[in-house]
């Protein structure tokens, strides 16, 4: 069910209305659910497609193509309520209504005025996804991850499928591998046997973790098949375990493999955004921000996430900001000399210091900008980094060439690869370093009596109200 507007590129009247299925096609046909007549529109130019927290937009080989943001819909992507899609000349705003216990009863379209960002109501706002400012790549992994809610094979989707099989990225590939297996989707079989994968998995370093990657793609393709099933019992230790478990829906996150499995096949939670600011956080342009510093800085919202790796521990964030990226030394010298204007920060000018340095310095932050500004605990990196799905590196599971310059997905930056971070167990004192050259999300490292003198980054949180 979905609550959709649709104006004219320009024009300041729109119309609005409720149209009750799951899957609307849109285009210049009269059979489509949503008819926009006009010569530029293809005959059936694209679908959407509800499922349960999501809308995820299908471009149907239009001749002029649908535009999400200004961007062509060349895969599946999630449709995010402040959204702009465009049909020709005409742009649309999308909400789903699945799964909010709204009416099915359809209503006639009437017209409103187009609703500019400042109309928007606080609860859209706090609805919204926490994946409105992932990349590309991420979202058409996401997109994956959505229509594994759906149940059973759906021929719209195999397209989609064959598609993401022959993407250049191995996780997106890795993502609709187990996809298709969920989906139950047999018709995507040829595509799966002749996919290339196994020459793409070289780009994985480790020798065992490829040989189970490519352990996963045969024993899908085996299931599909129907040569093996997710109850059938194998003599000895089956390396495939956590894939029968998964596509018998009884999948226990419990280790590596099973971890892997679970953030390949789980689409990321969305999160609310807080309904009040702490002291010395301010909101501009939809981003937020230490007022007098400037420096940027992350939501990351009460819910649940997975850390750890044997075992893995499920823990819900108390919700926290956290800084965007480490503090510099342009803004560690602002501290000591603070000025009206903000500090232009440059990432890789960063500031390094001892734990006790690392600590004067929040403290001194704190008092300028009137905030409880602290070292953050071992879990609160974790989830900054790590995000909602349990995710091996903060950029996703696999090996990606641009990883430097990947966001978490809650949007935090630069946490691996150049140096470690501070962080503090507050109940016990404990210190400990994050990130560095350690890409994975869940690696620890103990500062032991003698090493408080080491330099490590600083990345300040405040807490939420």
């Amino acid at each position: 069910m979905f609550n959709i507007t649709v104006g004219l590129i320009g024009e300041s009247s729109m119309k609005t209305g409720t149209l009750a299925s799951r899957e609307i096609a849109i285009g210049r046909d009269p059979a489509n659910d949503l008819v926009l007549d006009n010569g530029s529109v293809s005959r059936t130019h694209c679908r959407l497609v509800a499922i349960e927290g999501a809308t995820i937009v299908l471009d149907e080989g239009s001749k002029n193509g649908t535009w999400l943001n200004g961007r062509p819909v060349a895969h599946p992507c999630v449709l995010k309520f402040e959204d702009e899609l465009v049909i020709g000349p005409y742009v649309l705003r999308v909400q789903s209504l699945v799964g909010r216990g709204l009416s099915t009863a359809p209503q006639e379209l009437g017209v409103r005025p187009y609703p500019g960002p400042s109309q928007e109501s606080g609860e859209a706002r706090e609805n919204t996804v926490v994946s409105r400012g992932l990349s590309t790549l991420e979202e058409r992994r996401q997109a994956l991850r959505w229509l594994m809610l759906e149940q059973g094979p759906n021929p719209r989707f195999d397209e989609v499928l064959r598609a993401a099989l022959k993407d250049s990225d191995l996780e997106v590939r890795m993502t609709a591998v187990l996809a298709t297996a969920r989906l139950r989707a047999r018709d995507v079989l040829p595509a799966l046997q002749s996919s290339d994968l196994p020459t793409l998995l070289q780009e994985v370093d480790e020798p065992r973790e490829r040989r189970f990657l490519e352990a996963l793609w045969q024993g899908v393709i085996r299931y599909l098949q129907e040569r093996r099933h997710p109850g059938d019992s194998v003599p000895g230790r089956d390396p495939l375990k956590p894939l029968w478990k998964l596509l018998a829906g009884e999948l226990e996150v419990s280790d590596p493999a099973s971890m892997l499995l679970y953030s390949l096949t789980t689409a990321l939670s969305m999160g609310k955004m807080p309904r009040q600011l702490p002291p010395g956080v301010v909101q501009q342009d939809g981003r937020f921000y230490l007022e007098r510093s400037g420096l940027p800085l992350r939501w990351i919202a009460p819910v649940e996430h997975l850390l750890g790796a044997n075992p893995v521990r499920r823990v819900t964030s108390p919700g926290f900001f956290v800084a965007q990226i480490p503090v510099d030394r342009r803004l560690a010298k602002w501290v000591g000399n603070p000025q009206p204007t903000r500090v232009e920060l440059d990432h890789e000018q960063v500031w390094l210091g001892s734990f006790k340095e690392a600590e004067r310095l929040c403290e001194e932050l704190s008092k300028i900008e009137n905030a409880h500004i602290r070292l953050p605990s071992a879990d609160e990196w974790e989830m900054a980094a790590r995000g909602t799905d349990g995710r091996r590196y903060p950029w996703g599971n696999l090996p990606q060439e641009d990883w430097e310059e990947c966001a978490s997905p809650w949007g935090v930056e630069y946490l691996v690869g150049d140096v470690p971070e501070w962080t503090l167990e507050h109940e016990t004192g404990a210190q400990l370093l994050r990130g560095g050259v350690e890409a994975r999300t869940w690696v620890r490292h103990p500062v032991y009596e003698g090493e408080e003198e080491f330099a490590a980054a600083l990345r300040p949180v405040i807490p939420g109200v």
